[in-house]
């Protein structure tokens, strides 16, 4: 308990007979906190640990819950039952299957065999396509499996799903229920919505899971659904006391259900059959003042969130935030200089590749670096997505470039699978049926694709309608126009093929109609133009660059601990890492401002959500979660400028963390700390002039200068800030709404995997 702070200390100790809400900032020890709170309540209070209920969200977090559970020297038989919301749920459909109350042998679509949903969604729309339900080629199957999620996580069945953007998607999820059903099948999606159901319909089922409750504790609350919020307030009913712990300032699953609103207000008005009593851990173990101050004063500019500060729980603990900005003028690439720091973090340092993280808003925002990581020989891997040239809509640009090259040749097996895939991106509304039967005849007469395509249209038999021959003769004139090219320029290089295919085809308005302008269109497009960058610096000319890109590993061979991990900020909440570099850290990027408005609707209006935040309010939480994953050090650069494009603008927030005064700052407070010669002396210089930046004198004069005990030093600097004017914050450029852009033995085998690389 010594090593516990005084605000872990109250929660640890909070009164029974009361709810609480807890707010813990990034590293606070939110895990320590509650497995003492446990501790206080089964060997103090002696609660029966059957009478104590956690819910908590991933694998991870739950099995780190029981291991701190037994360093704390809480007795296995005193432990209560941790959960995820996954495995709550799991064991409760069980359950009812096993009594009867769920009829019916259930094939269960979860974890490993998760992706038989996905086939089987898929096979539904080519079901309505075909039976011309559905227009062919207007539905992305991803985004209307997420819909089905977002439906099911928010209680709504089919019969009064409404969806914003596209008249097919409520049919879809209509009939992919049906098939489910038919099927026997259940997924993680389903499970929440049937306890629900059983729970407000079952008072015997409610007294089961319920009625010995007495402690109910949900961790990350601020990520809890609908859902899951409905029945968290089904098992604490009107007797268990509820703790609730989160972090409105990391709301960062709003894409799939999350509401801050229900950690930041609603919490108190659902629950309010006792007394709430509010808790703040505020000081953070995980990195020092820089980047606890830094983060710190970026989440400020976000309206919608409690108040409450960030501070290093320890002065001296050393964290540190490089800026590599590009010059409007210079043509210098922040990737290769991000991509130096690695190397000189691995190479002379000795920091292990599984302790550096890069990060990003969107994937596209890591094709320079990628590049950058591939010209090195640097091993890695991209989690989540494939590495940009594995793309799908890479692939398909890919596509068309063997076929120009093949054109004029006889259809093959392998032209016929590479035809197949691109016939219909962008969209031609070509059956496949057809073009199978097309390219199967083009394989026994030994015909060109040109001459097949030819017939395709002519014939008298063709089953093309007006529009469709008109969509063939445009895909024939792209693959024509390219072969020419091809004939009259051979060592051309790549990125003009691209160009002019990408040209030919309209590829570009294809992913506006097709996804709409937003986030998930320019993501993909700046994909592209990522792409050809990285083709013209390549040089080579289509044959041989096809066969460059065939060729390329990520990972070199090496282990995968020896590999840096690319990722989205998504998938590192909770996560930690010595060292995070984030790339392209550029308007567009990061933040990427097509908002977070949920599509889904209940049509009769029966479950009614709190809104979703502002798009740059989500996009700041994500940037605040992307610095204070970081333990030593965070890396960012703006990234690069694109030839005949306008110089990218670096991120608003880089202007929002108020970098070089935080560091002036927090540098000397550490000097003071460590008693260096006029250390106080030059701080008090330092806040003299930039007193007026509330923030970070707040945080000074409430937590920092109270650690040192000066209380000179503190009085001092409580004069010098109270007569200091507040400094207006300005940005340096002005920025709008989103504009399209131009379009031991480890450490030994880290040295065989690495000794190669060179700067």
């Amino acid at each position: 308990m010594n090593s516990l702070t005084k605000e872990q200390e109250a929660v640890i100790n909070h009164p029974i007979g009361k709810h609480a809400k807890i707010l813990a900032v990034a590293g606070s020890g939110k895990t320590s906190t509650l497995v003492y709170r446990i501790k206080y309540l089964v060997a103090d209070q002696q609660v029966n640990p059957s009478c104590i209920q956690v819910l908590m969200f991933n694998k991870l977090a739950r099995k780190q819950f029981y291991e701190r559970m037994n360093e704390a020297d809480i007795p296995p038989s005193l432990q209560p039952k941790v959960d995820t919301f996954h495995s709550f749920a799991y064991s409760f459909v069980q359950n009812l299957m096993a009594s009867g109350k769920l009829s019916g042998n259930w094939d269960f679509w979860i974890d490993d065999r998760e992706e038989k949903a996905r086939i089987t969604l898929k096979r539904v729309i080519s079901s309505l396509e075909r039976a011309h339900v559905i227009t062919v080629g207007s539905v992305d199957s991803d985004e209307a499996f997420q819909a089905i999620q977002l439906w099911k996580g928010s209680l709504i069945p089919p019969s009064r799903a409404g969806y914003k953007g596209n008249k097919y998607m409520p049919r879809i999820y209509d009939a992919y229920e049906r098939e489910r059903r038919n099927l026997h099948a259940l997924t993680y999606d389903d499970f929440i919505p049937i306890i629900v159901a059983h729970l407000e319909r079952s008072q015997e089922l409610l007294q089961q899971y319920a009625g010995n409750l007495k402690h109910l504790i949900v961790d990350e609350y601020q990520d809890v659904n609908y859902g899951q919020q409905r029945l968290i307030e089904l098992l604490a009913g009107n007797q268990a006391d509820v703790m609730v712990v989160g972090d409105d300032d990391q709301t960062i699953y709003e894409w799939r259900g999350a509401r801050p609103n229900y950690i930041i207000r609603e919490f108190e008005s659902v629950f309010n059959n006792k007394p709430i009593i509010k808790y703040t851990l505020s000081r953070s173990f995980r990195f020092g003042a820089v980047i606890a101050q830094c983060a710190y004063n970026s989440i400020l500019f976000n309206t919608n969130r409690v108040q409450k500060s960030l501070v290093s729980q320890n002065i001296n603990k050393p964290s540190n935030i490089f800026l590599f900005e590009q010059s409007p003028n210079q043509s210098s690439d922040t990737n290769k200089t991000l991509t130096d720091q690695v190397l000189t973090l691995v190479k002379n340092k000795g920091v292990h590749p599984s302790q550096i993280i890069v990060l990003c808003r969107m994937f596209a925002q890591l094709s320079g670096i990628e590049s950058e990581f591939i010209n090195r020989k640097i091993p890695y891997r991209v989690m989540g997505q494939k590495p940009f040239f594995e793309r799908n809509e890479i692939k398909v640009l890919l596509g068309y470039v063997r076929l120009s090259i093949c054109y004029r040749d006889s259809v093959t097996e392998s032209i016929k699978t590479e035809f197949l895939n691109i016939a219909n991106t962008p969209n031609r509304m070509l059956a496949r049926r057809d073009l199978e039967q097309l390219m199967n005849a083009a394989l026994l007469q030994k015909i060109t694709l040109a001459q097949a395509l030819k017939n395709f249209v002519e014939s008298p038999a063709s089953s093309l309608n007006m529009q469709q021959r008109e969509r063939v003769l445009e895909l024939m004139g792209a693959l024509e126009s390219a072969n020419k090219r091809l004939t009259l320029y051979p060592e051309e290089t790549t990125d003009v093929l691209l160009s002019q295919l990408i040209s030919s085809i309209d590829y570009f308005s294809h992913f506006d109609s097709y996804y709409g302008k937003g986030e998930a269109s320019f993501e993909r497009k700046e994909s592209i133009l990522n792409f050809i960058e990285y083709a013209k610096e390549i040089g080579l000319p289509p044959s041989k660059f096809l066969t460059h890109v065939a060729k390329l590993d990520t990972t070199r061979g090496a282990p995968i601990d020896q590999q840096i991990v690319m990722t989205t900020v998504f998938r590192t909440k909770g996560l930690e890492y010595d060292y995070v570099i984030i790339p392209n850290c550029i308007e567009g990027y990061m933040p990427c401002l097509y908002g977070t408005d949920n599509r889904v609707f209940d049509e009769l209006g029966k479950i009614r959500e709190p809104d979703p935040s502002e798009a740059i309010e989500n996009e700041r939480r994500l940037f605040y979660v992307a610095l204070t994953r970081a333990k030593e050090a965070v890396y960012i650069g703006t990234g690069t400028k694109r030839e005949n494009s306008p110089s990218p603008k670096p991120s608003r927030f880089i202007d929002e963390i108020q970098y070089e005064p935080t560091i002036k700052i927090m540098t000397a407070l550490q000097q003071a700390a460590n008693g260096q010669d006029d250390a106080k002396l030059n701080l008090l210089s330092l806040i003299n002039q930039f007193g007026g930046m509330k923030s970070l004198s707040q945080n000074l004069l409430s937590y920092y200068l109270v650690e040192l005990g000066d209380q000179s030093l503190i009085g001092r600097a409580a004069s010098v800030v109270s007569s200091s004017r507040e400094i207006p914050f300005s940005y340096r450029f002005a920025y709008s709404s989103p504009q399209e852009n131009n379009y031991s033995q480890a450490q030994s085998s880290l040295h065989t995997a690495w000794d190669e690389i060179e700067f």
